[in-house]
Formats: structure tokens, C-alpha cells, sequence
């Protein structure tokens, strides 16, 4: 199944395909976190809290092709958020 497929059904309450996605980019995210606070519980932080963040927020995004950015967007928030 592609991505744009687990979105929507993520989209509609469908947890599994959440975390079917998360786990397809989780150790990206991680590099991407990692790369900014060269810590590595720092990063764990990060990306646990940008989950979070993308599950709750996950119905506002409007294109569900463009879930991997938006995700790595949000990473990329966080961590600039917790180097400051």
C-alpha cells in the first residue's frame, strides 16, 4: 500500500496505518533529529514528541502525498525549538 493510502486511512482513525508510517520513516527522522542536537536522547525526544504532534494533528494536512515532508518539517520544528 502506498503512503497516500495510509494517510487517508490514518486520516479516517486507522492507528495501524500511523504507525505502519511512522515506522516506514522513523530512522530518518531520527538521523534528521540527531543531525541538529547531536544528542542522541535529545533526538529520541524529538521524534517521540513529533509523533505525537503528527497523530494529533494528522487531519490537518491537506495533501496526503505530502506526508513525508510535513513530517520531516515537524522534526525539523522541534529540534530547533529544543536547541534554543
Amino acid at each position: 500500500m502506498d503512503t497516500a493510502q495510509l494517510v487517508v486511512r490514518a486520516q479516517r482513525g486507522d492507528e495501524a496505518a500511523f504507525a505502519e508510517l511512522v515506522k516506514a520513516y522513523q530512522a530518518q527522522l531520527y538521523r534528521i533529529a540527531l543531525s541538529y542536537v547531536k544528542n542522541r536522547e535529545d533526538a529520541l525526544d524529538i521524534v517521540s514528541e513529533s509523533v505525537y504532534r503528527a497523530f494529533v494533528n494528522l487531519r490537518s494536512l491537506k495533501n496526503p502525498s505530502h506526508f513525508k515532508t510535513w513530517l520531516i518539517r515537524i522534526v525539523i520544528n522541534q529540534a530547533v525549538n529544543v536547541m534554543r
